[in-house]
């Protein structure tokens, strides 16, 4: 069972359940009981360990940092130690224990922190004892047991034998702003690459760990209208194991989520989704996106649920563009050169554009009957198919990725309770959109090209695929 699938959810939620009853209430708390014993400490903490689905782990998280009891803030935090690897929420629990009042439960993440090397916890650490510098040949304020356990967690996160290497590593981080290769400081993965399902479940495709080619250098040619400064330059990255959909979701597939109850109880929804949101598409009415042709007409949102409640999830654009160009890093799917009849674009639809000015012009036609045909099934175009076998990946229609355009990061939606006219121009809400649509020019077709879209936009033009990692 797949720890992001909806059984699992299902599963990991009744467990929470249990927990909460019998350890976790607060208002168990809010009154004199007798504390834990070893035995339920133990219990507790192999409870936790079961759990596998992110959105429960996020729920457990968020209880416990505030709970009126240390014993269980102290247990839970060590009983999410195997996490935090994969749970951003696990880390975020281990970072905001640092402030905790009590020594204890303070001692317990430091030492966390310390083993699995945070390196997010590093600026929250020297707030507390100061950089080894400062008492490299004498001792400074403060004092005590909190100094030493606190010391000696940095050490390990920087890697360092000695306080006199740890000076170094923390001259150069001042230089550089990077911490140490080795720290999970922006290179923990959110999955368990050993746990991929096997075999590799139907309609999808398993990219191997490997190096591989991202970005533009200055021998790539680039038409001079559009800027592609932002995919520069050419670099190499490494990705582990990941299994990403062969085609994107159809038409079919969305609608038949879309109207079922799971849609409606919004579960695994994206917790910033609006309330209540409507998942259903608004072309569902066009026949001219047909039940095979990719599904389009959804925002981010209705992207992420529809993933989510299949244990997937949205590509981020470096997996999306490994998944495309493979590991040389050729400019389409199918190699270097161009071709025109190998998928659905601009030129298919209405002829090359002339200019930039044409292409607008043309586009500006679009209504309820121009053009007669707009995206077509997935799987039309055998030649669109990238090294590992992924078909579909330009052309057709845009792609929903889980990267923010302007930091790269991965997308953190706050936009609950905001009114549209702050958040709309937001840097948070502005996604990665991969791959070109039916509307594109040749020059927004390659597979290194960064479009962006607003996260709430419902387009004709973006549709999505997911992944499993």
């Amino acid at each position: 069972m797949h720890r992001w699938s909806f059984e699992r959810f299902r599963v990991d939620r009744e467990t929470l359940t249990e927990l909460l009853e019998r350890f976790l209430a607060v208002e168990l708390w809010q009154k004199t009981r007798d504390p834990l014993t070893d035995g339920e400490r133990s219990e507790l903490r192999r409870s936790i360990g079961g759990l596998r689905h992110p959105v429960v782990v996020e729920e457990l998280c968020a209880l416990v940092a505030t709970h009126p009891d240390a014993v269980i803030r102290q247990s839970v935090l060590e009983g999410i130690e195997p996490f935090v690897a994969t749970h951003p929420a696990a880390r975020e629990l281990v970072l905001w224990l640092l402030g905790d009042d009590e020594d204890f439960v303070v001692f317990s993440a430091a030492r966390i922190a310390g083993r699995n090397r945070l390196g997010e916890a590093y600026d929250e650490l020297v707030h507390i004892t100061g950089p080894a510098e400062v008492g490299l040949y004498r001792s400074t304020k403060p004092v005590g047991i909190g100094a030493a356990v606190v010391s000696k967690a940095m050490d390990q996160i920087l890697g360092a034998e000695d306080r006199a290497a740890r000076m170094e590593c923390e001259r150069e981080y001042a230089s550089t702003g990077q911490l140490p290769p080795g720290t999970a400081l922006d290179e923990h993965w959110d999955y368990e690459p050993e746990n991929l399902p096997d075999p590799v479940p139907d309609g999808m495709v398993r990219i191997p760990a490997s190096e591989f080619v991202v970005g533009i250098g200055m021998d790539d040619i680039v038409h001079p209208l559009y800027d592609t400064d932002d995919a520069a330059p050419r670099q190499t990255r490494y990705l582990p194991d990941f299994l990403i959909d062969r085609y994107p979701v159809t038409n079919r597939q969305y609608d038949e989520w879309a109207g079922s109850e799971t849609a409606v109880e919004h579960l695994l929804c994206h917790p910033d989704e609006p309330a209540d949101k409507d998942h259903r598409r608004g072309l569902a009415g066009d026949a001219r996106f047909g039940p095979d042709n990719p599904a389009t007409g959804v925002d981010w949102f209705d992207a992420y649920a529809y993933l989510a409640h299949l244990g997937k999830r949205l590509p981020t654009e470096l997996e999306w563009e490994k998944a495309a160009r493979g590991e040389s890093g050729s400019l389409y799917p199918w190699g270097n050169e161009f071709d025109p009849d190998a998928l659905r674009w601009f030129g298919a639809v209405f002829g090359e554009a002339r200019s930039l000015e044409h292409w607008r012009d043309t586009l500006s036609t679009f209504d309820e009957k121009t053009p007669a045909v707009t995206t077509v099934p997935v799987g039309s175009f055998p030649k669109n198919v990238s090294p590992y076998g992924v078909a579909d990946l330009v052309g057709n229609c845009w792609e929903w990725t889980d990267t923010n355009f302007v930091t790269r990061d991965r997308m953190q939606p706050m936009i609950s309770g905001r009114p549209r006219t702050e958040w709309a121009t937001a840097d948070e809400t502005s996604v990665v959109i991969r791959g070109g649509a039916w509307t594109s020019m040749r020059e927004q077709l390659m597979t290194f090209y960064r479009g962006k879209d607003l996260f709430t936009d419902r387009h004709n033009e973006i549709g999505f695929r997911g992944v499993i990692r």
